[in-house]
C-alpha cells in the first residue's frame, strides 16, 4: 500500500480481469451480434461505447475482447516460462558446451526485433489464435532464459549449493528445489513486464492479421476494423479498444515496477528510495 505505482497498476489489471470474467452479465448485447440498422452509431445512451461498421456494440466487444487478450497474454508468457527457465537454468548450472549451445539459441533469436520475429512465427504458422500464442511465447522465451540463466551463475557458487552437492543431491533436485526458489523474486517482476509485451505483441498481430479470426472480438483487430473510417470521423472504433490495450500494457508496467521495487530493495530506482 506504500507503493503507490504498485497500486495503481494493481488497480488497471484487476478492474480488466474483473470485467473479463464479469463479460457475459455486463456486456448489454451480443458481442457478434450485426444489426446494420445500428451501424456506425457514435457513442450514446444505448450503445455506450458506439457501433462499429457492422453495428456491433464496442463497449461488449472490448469486455469480450479483454477476455480473449488477457488469456493470450498470459498462455504466451507461461509457454516462455516453461521452456525458457529451465533452459536457462541448465545452461547457468551445467555451463560448458550445452550451456554455450542455449545461450547462443537465445542469443539468435534476441538478434531480431520482437515484433518481426513474431509476425514471422505466426505467418508461418497460421493465422489464428494457436499461432499467436506459438509466436509470442517463443519470442518472449530468451528473457526469461538469460534472466535464469544469469541468476544460476551466482547461485550456484553460493555455500549451500556448495553443501548439496557433497551431501549427494542431485542436479536437478539443486536446480528446482535451490536455485529456482531463490531466483523467484526477478522472474515474477520478469513475468509481470512480460505480459504488458504480450499483450502489445498479441494485438499487434491481430491488427495485421496474424492472430485471432473474426468475428472473435479482440482489441487489435478492433483498432484494424476502424482504421479505414478514423478520416470520415469515426473516431470510436479505434479510441476505446486503443485505451484498453494502452491502461493495461500501462498496469503491467506498473506492476512489474512496483513489485521489483518491492521484491529487490537494494535494486529499486532511486526515486523510490
Amino acid at each position: 500500500m506504500q507503493r503507490r505505482l504498485l497500486l495503481v497498476g494493481l488497480v488497471f489489471i484487476l478492474l480488466w480481469v474483473v470485467l473479463a470474467l464479469l463479460a457475459p452479465w455486463i456486456a448489454p448485447y451480443d458481442p457478434n451480434g450485426i444489426r446494420t440498422e445500428d451501424k456506425l452509431q457514435s457513442p450514446n445512451m444505448a450503445h455506450w461505447f458506439g457501433t462499429d461498421n457492422f453495428g456491433r456494440d464496442i463497449f461488449s466487444r472490448i469486455l469480450y475482447g479483454a477476455r480473449v487478450t488477457l488469456w493470450t497474454g498470459v498462455l504466451a508468457i507461461g509457454i516462455a516460462c516453461v521452456a525458457g527457465i529451465p533452459l536457462g537454468a541448465i545452461a547457468g548450472y551445467f555451463g560448458g558446451k550445452v550451456g554455450n549451445i542455449i545461450m547462443r539459441m537465445m542469443d539468435t533469436l534476441l538478434a531480431f526485433p520482437s515484433l518481426i520475429l513474431a509476425m514471422a512465427l505466426a505467418a508461418s504458422i497460421g493465422p489464428g489464435l494457436l499461432g499467436a500464442l506459438l509466436a509470442v511465447g517463443i519470442v518472449a522465451m530468451p528473457e526469461f532464459a538469460r534472466l535464469m540463466y544469469g541468476q544460476t551463475v551466482v547461485i550456484k557458487e553460493k555455500e549451500f549449493i556448495e553443501a548439496s552437492r557433497a551431501l549427494g543431491v542431485r542436479h536437478t533436485a539443486i536446480i528446482f528445489q535451490h536455485i529456482l526458489p531463490n531466483a523467484l523474486a526477478p522472474l515474477i517482476v520478469q513475468i509481470t513486464l512480460g505480459l504488458g509485451s504480450a499483450v502489445l505483441i498479441t494485438s499487434s498481430l491481430s491488427f495485421l492479421g496474424l492472430g485471432v479470426r473474426p468475428p472473435t472480438a479482440e482489441w487489435g483487430a478492433m483498432i484494424s476494423y476502424g482504421r479505414d473510417y478514423i478520416m470520415s470521423g469515426e473516431w470510436w472504433m479505434t479510441f476505446f479498444p486503443g485505451i484498453a490495450i494502452a491502461t493495461t500494457i500501462f498496469g503491467f508496467i506498473l506492476l512489474g515496477d512496483g513489485l521489483r521495487d518491492a521484491l529487490d530493495p537494494h535494486g529499486r530506482s532511486p526515486r523510490h528510495k
